[in-house]
């Protein structure tokens, strides 16, 4: 573990949140012999960036997707993790120039597939009900998200650099 501290009297510009996003939080209702879907939705009370996403569940997670639902009503997946693995919490870092911009009033959308059936390797007894809670054998689905909230103004700050960004790119591969 590091730890980085800023210099004396520094004050960052952004503060990154680290936000539980649950597609299920205290509820969950996986049948034996089953594969159980949830879903969640949390909205952006600022515009932000969203800097990693971290899949969270136990034994029976099969597959986790984060997707943005953005005032206009247009969906853009962010991130899916197909194949989940509950030996490896991975945490999927996003490169700067690629880091979701979504405006104040995105819905983050997440939803969670539990393979309770004997094809999931890890599933200790397909038999069982298994509902939510804190022990390995019992099951989660939440995701873990770094998000920055800013300002409108710095918000299209970000936005403006992005597509000069991506012309500059653009312009530089013709």
């Amino acid at each position: 573990m590091g730890i980085y501290f800023y210099p004396k009297g520094q004050e960052p510009k952004y503060r990154t949140t680290l936000s539980l996003v649950p597609a299920a939080l205290g509820t969950l209702d996986i049948r034996p012999n089953t594969v159980g879907v949830v879903e969640g939705f949390t909205t952006l009370r600022e515009a932000a960036r969203i800097e990693s996403f971290q899949a969270h569940m136990h034994l029976r997670g099969k597959a986790m997707m984060l997707e943005a639902i953005l005032p206009t009503g247009f969906k853009q997946v962010i991130s899916l993790v197909s194949d989940f693995n509950f030996n490896w919490m991975t945490t999927y870092v996003y490169a700067d120039d690629v880091a979701p911009l979504l405006p104040k009033g995105t819905i983050l959308k997440v939803t969670a597939w539990h393979d309770n059936t004997s094809a999931k390797k890890s599933n200790p007894d397909p038999s069982q009900w298994v509902g939510w809670g804190d022990r390995t054998v019992d099951e989660m689905a939440h995701a873990w998200i770094n998000i920055v909230y800013m300002k409108d103004e710095d918000f299209k700050v970000e936005q403006d650099k992005r597509r000069a960004t991506q012309t500059t790119t653009a312009a530089a591969q013709q």
